[in-house]
């Protein structure tokens, strides 16, 4: 996970050019999602921003891992930007910033990963922040010795014998304890 998110942040990073010829702000700040909309009290919030979560589902046997991330894009347009608004503008520039995160993020990728597919965006509303939720999947690779993917090492057992599908240890038995007895 870490290089694919070292990859988003360097790709924001890298294009403030892009917000600033669609006559956008350039986000200020990337994180990885920890509820900041939620509880904005708790944070220093930097807008826009977008903030990063994922879940990851291992794959079978060979199958390379599944990951989604959930990028929460927040450029909060307040309120009245309806049609018949002096605010409409804000409206539209809320819209466009979606697109322009969509633009920078679609087919990234590192070197662990396949490309990120876009597979959907959902509204999010807290009390603090109306905000977008853009959603990506990808395979990704993990490395041999990583926890989510452990390598299997052929082990042959010795001194153990195959009894009813359990295996027990051969053993002698213990010999008797030796009692001191005092008379």
């Amino acid at each position: 996970m870490d290089l694919i998110y070292q990859k988003i942040v360097d790709t924001f990073n890298n294009n403030k050019q892009v917000f600033i010829d669609r006559n956008l702000p350039p986000v200020r700040q990337v994180d990885i999602y920890m509820g900041q909309p939620d509880d904005p009290a708790s944070f220093e919030l930097f807008l826009p921003a977008v903030f990063v979560d994922w879940s990851i589902t291992e794959g079978t046997d060979k199958d390379e891992n599944f990951m989604q991330l959930d990028f929460h894009v927040i450029q909060e347009p307040g309120i009245a930007t309806e049609n018949f608004s002096e605010r409409l503008t804000e409206g539209l520039e809320y819209i466009q910033m979606i697109k322009t995160v969509k633009y920078l993020v679609n087919r990234s990728r590192a070197e662990n990963t396949t490309p990120l597919s876009y597979i959907g965006e959902r509204p999010r509303i807290t009390p603090f922040f109306k905000y977008h939720i853009v959603s990506y999947k990808c395979a990704i690779d993990e490395e041999e010795d990583s926890i989510n993917r452990p390598t299997n090492t052929e082990v042959e057992l010795t001194d153990y014998d195959l009894t009813g599908a359990r295996a027990k240890q051969k053993k002698e038995p213990d010999p008797a304890p030796s009692i001191d007895t005092y008379q």
